[in-house]
């Protein structure tokens, strides 16, 4: 068995493959030109392999078999068969695999901090459907470290009726619909984040909220205008297809109370009282501090 297969062997805890294949194996890998990157395959290879990048990053790595499911999906493109080699039958790390680690890894402090798990938010955004989106614009948008446009650079000398105006265009542009996708939690502006969350926490908590306050967080989007918000509320009270993040929140919500059933305390005055006394901490940090005085 030559050294390559024993590799494969090692890697994958599969049985060594035949001399025949061994064969097509080592001419496969044959030099041909210089070695591919990313940039240099078809988008659907290059998305199925930031795809695979995603996973093994965010769970601490892949069963062996999802290495031979990402090699059948590669079958047919030999530039991207021949980048997947380097991993996996070379063991050498691409320059451009390991910066798209670094990224997701960003992306997953980025996450944490908004007490997300993005490990399990994209599991279940990719369970439902891969879509034509760029992975890592995906996920990005998924940790909340995406918005849509781009804000120009600022430096202290510029005139400050021009920032009033930057600021002006984004919320415009964070209010707008979204007309390609639905949008998620994390297209919203920082506002209107905190008030859904905060709505969608204290429903469970309270087990229901009367309809007023609907009406009244319709009504506040309205005034300002926010026609995403608008869109975002309609997916879960229109459509009644909760999206992902929503349901993750109330989720999270269900953990606390059954954590505060368990010792025999209401989770939602626990949560009234840490909001009232500190008003502007977001609602999901409050949730957090509620299941950290549980634990005491």
């Amino acid at each position: 068995m030559s050294p390559l297969a024993r590799t494969m062997s090692d890697f994958t805890g599969i049985p060594p493959v035949s001399r025949d294949v061994e064969i097509v194996l080592e001419d496969d890998l044959a030099p041909v030109g210089p070695t591919p990157t990313l940039d240099d395959l078809g988008a659907e290879s290059r998305d199925r392999i930031v795809r695979f990048i995603i996973a093994n990053t965010l769970g601490g790595g892949v069963a062996p078999t999802a290495v031979i499911a990402l090699y059948a999906d590669l079958a047919g493109d030999p530039p991207a068969i021949r980048y997947a080699d380097q991993r996996f039958m070379l063991r050498q790390i691409p320059p451009d695999w390991r910066e798209v680690e670094e990224h997701v890894v960003d992306l997953d402090e980025t996450a944490r901090g908004r007490g997300m798990d993005l490990g399990s938010a994209w599991r279940r955004a990719t369970a439902v459907a891969v879509g034509s989106e760029d992975p890592l614009e995906h996920l990005a948008r998924l940790a909340g470290a995406h918005r849509t446009g781009s804000r120009s650079g600022r430096s202290i000398f510029d005139d400050p009726e021009d920032l009033d105006g930057l600021d002006d265009d984004m919320d415009a542009t964070l209010h707008a619909r979204l007309e390609a996708r639905q949008p998620d939690l994390v297209d919203l502006d920082d506002l209107a984040q905190g008030r859904i969350r905060r709505y969608a926490i204290e429903e469970q908590l309270e087990h229901g909220l009367p309809p007023y306050e609907l009406i009244e967080l319709y009504r506040g989007f309205d005034e300002s205008g926010d026609e995403r918000a608008r869109q975002y509320l309609d997916r879960v009270f229109v459509e009644h297809e909760a999206p992902y993040d929503w349901d993750e929140l109330q989720k999270e919500a269900r953990r606390v109370m059954a954590a505060a059933q368990s010792r025999g305390r209401d989770a939602g005055r626990l949560f009234a009282t840490i909001v009232g006394t500190s008003p502007g901490t977001d609602a999901l940090v409050a949730l957090h501090v509620v299941m950290e005085r549980l634990q005491l």
